[in-house]
């Protein structure tokens, strides 16, 4: 199935957390928690545990988590899309190294988001050609 066309829908992981330890990926971006709210609030309305726009910074900043913030955060990023992640990441005060840290913990699967997360690792080389939009601007082989 890894040569399939639909292979990109195949499971994957983002990379160990060892891999996003560099200068460029320790930057936090700006916080907009409204920007945060928009996109947390809808997608988990029926989640038993309710998170502020502040709790979630706090929390993936924080680096450690208890077994109903995984569940949260699973349930939050695999109901995103990558541009939807990467959304979150430019608003949501918080590096691409932390954001990397709450999507290993969370054992997210969803091949896009962790392919987008996993592209910002210097040196990796994707196998899904077709379906990486953020990097239009490469040459293709």
């Amino acid at each position: 199935m890894s040569d399939s066309y639909y292979a990109w829908r195949n499971p994957r992981h983002v990379l160990p957390v060892e891999n996003f330890d560099s200068p460029s990926l320790h930057h936090r971006s700006a916080w907009v928690p409204r920007e945060i709210a928009a996109l947390v609030v809808p997608r988990m309305a029926g989640f038993p545990r309710k998170l502020s726009p502040a709790d979630i910074r706090d929390a993936i900043r924080r680096g450690t988590f208890d077994d109903d913030e995984c569940a949260y955060f699973r349930e939050l990023f695999q109901s995103l899309d990558a541009y939807r992640v990467r959304v979150f990441q430019v608003y949501g005060g918080i590096s691409r190294y932390e954001l990397a840290r709450a999507l290993i913990a969370a054992d997210v699967d969803c091949p896009l988001v962790c392919e987008w997360m996993n592209c910002h690792v210097p040196g990796y080389v994707s196998t899904l050609e077709h379906h990486r939009t953020w990097d239009t601007g490469r040459a293709r082989a």
